[in-house]
């Protein structure tokens, strides 16, 4: 028997209504429009520039919360959290012109270790998962890098955008790359930024091989589960467990402090499935879900094709593979109805979860084609 959260009650995400953004871009100072300035939706393929006018519309969005981006040369960034449930006319976006520091110029050619910063930040940027090879930074030269030798911490960012191609999902991605840290010591990274996909124009052949290739990305991503969580079907495919933790005393099965030899508490998995209803639950927020739960998860995948059952005693058959896990650093990690993660820092992930990078990045509007009959197709 499947547990559907009932309380969600929602038709599938490709029957919703579509909306648009309208609005504005003038300078904050004498009221003059901007024009050209890159207005978007953060993660997704929904971008405009702004016309002589400084006007913009953004067209083909799904209801949801979204972070709308302003960016002009010459401005400081606009950035504004909206919530879609209808068509939205903006009172008019207001850019700072931004003072210009001497000390902004930099000239890649002088410093005679940026190759070496550069293959640090395009090892942890892009990843080292499915399809970095095929991901090139075109325009490395606007990368503004410093490395502290002492410290072993590499920073980042840019003041335009940084454009990527990736030839294996037939995107290009402009990037604008707020902050980027790289602690070589502790063995932790961070980056935080907004970007915007642009499809690849390409040949009837390349196009199927981008398709497959978003397919092996998508299926079993958060956003997968997520949806799938919001369309009550998340048992279909998925199948997510508590972790908590026990004592061990064996040295067979502990694991000791390296330093002092004691053996601690570890963690250990549950084997009881979790019903949808024990962990997901609406806000006071319209459109906005959260994931919480006493414990952290663990999220196991069923690929298409493969046959799976539960017995009499609630136990899961199957060749399944583990995929994620959520550990919670917020009481809760919320999301929306495209599936989006409002507060990424909110959990930390594990598995394949946690290693996704730029390589591997798909935008949020992105929605796979019904799945063919044959799951090879798909992975």
């Amino acid at each position: 028997m499947k547990h559907v959260l009932i309380i969600l009650f929602l038709l599938p995400l490709t029957c919703l209504a579509q909306f648009k953004i309208s609005g504005r871009v003038i300078n904050a100072t004498d009221g003059k429009p901007v024009p050209d300035a890159s207005v978007f939706i953060n993660n997704t393929s929904v971008g405009a520039k702004a016309g002589s006018d400084g006007s913009f519309t953004l067209r083909n969005l799904n209801p949801g919360q979204y972070n709308l981006i302003v960016s002009a040369i010459g401005y400081e960034r606009f950035s504004k959290t909206i919530s879609v449930e209808r068509d939205i006319t903006m009172d008019d976006v207001k850019l700072l012109p931004k003072l210009m520091m001497m000390n902004e110029v930099v000239i890649a050619g002088k410093d005679p270790y940026r190759a070496r910063k550069l293959a640090m930040f395009k090892e942890q940027f892009l990843g080292r998962a499915l399809f970095w090879r095929q991901c090139t930074i075109i325009n490395p030269d606007i990368l503004k890098l410093t490395f502290s030798d002492h410290q072993k911490i590499l920073t980042a960012s840019t003041n335009d955008f940084l454009e990527i191609e990736n030839n294996a999902l037939g995107y290009k991605l402009k990037y604008l790359l707020n902050s980027f840290t790289l602690n070589k010591r502790a063995l932790n990274m961070a980056y935080e930024g907004f970007v915007l996909f642009e499809e690849k124009q390409g040949t009837a052949e390349q196009k199927a091989e981008w398709e497959k290739n978003r397919r092996k990305i998508y299926y079993g991503s958060p956003t997968h589960f997520l949806r799938t969580l919001l369309a009550g079907k998340v048992d279909s495919d998925f199948m997510v467990r508590p972790f908590c933790m026990k004592h061990v005393d064996s040295v067979e099965s502990g694991h000791p402090d390296p330093l002092t030899g004691v053996y601690k508490y570890v963690r250990m998995p549950r084997y009881d499935t979790l019903k949808t209803n024990s962990y997901v639950h609406r806000t006071d927020k319209p459109g906005i879900y959260a994931i919480g739960y006493p414990e952290d998860l663990d999220i196991f995948y069923y690929k298409p094709g493969v046959k799976h059952f539960r017995d009499n005693q609630g136990n899961e058959f199957g060749n399944r593979g583990q995929i994620g896990s959520i550990d919670f650093i917020d009481r809760d990690l919320l999301f929306d109805l495209n599936g989006t993660i409002l507060n990424p820092t909110g959990a930390f992930f594990r598995y394949n979860w946690g290693v996704t990078r730029m390589a591997e990045l798909l935008p949020i509007d992105y929605r796979p084609p019904l799945r063919d009959i044959d799951p090879a197709k798909n992975h």
